[in-house]
């Protein structure tokens, strides 16, 4: 929640783009991202209240229709390995998909 909250916090100095999607003016979900380069665009974070039926679904087309429509590729990172989260992106026809991997930092050699 953490990485969530300073990116609501330093959303200007980030250069963030981001949306809200409102029920009866209530925020029931939100989410933020940033251009990575001149055809693609990665959604960070995307919330929602797991109660409202079709809120997840609705803000990630809602934001792509209104913010994304100039880029090709929309990367919605990671699954973190659960299952109906993948499942829930796999439904969105991914051109492709990247392995996720690991980076360490060498060790200076004398």
């Amino acid at each position: 929640m953490c990485v969530t909250l300073n990116s609501l916090r330093l959303y200007e100095e980030l250069e963030l783009t981001g949306g809200l999607l409102r029920v009866n003016g209530k925020v029931v979900a939100f989410t933020l991202g940033e251009e990575v380069s001149d055809d693609t665009f990665v959604v960070h974070i995307e919330k929602a209240f797991a109660e409202i039926q079709g809120a997840y679904p609705m803000i990630n087309q809602q934001f792509v229709e209104h913010e994304c429509m100039k880029y090709k590729y929309i990367n919605r990172e990671e699954d973190t390995g659960a299952e109906g989260l993948r499942k829930a992106k796999l439904s969105y026809r991914p051109v492709f998909l990247v392995e996720k991997g690991t980076v360490t930092k060498r060790e200076a050699t004398v």
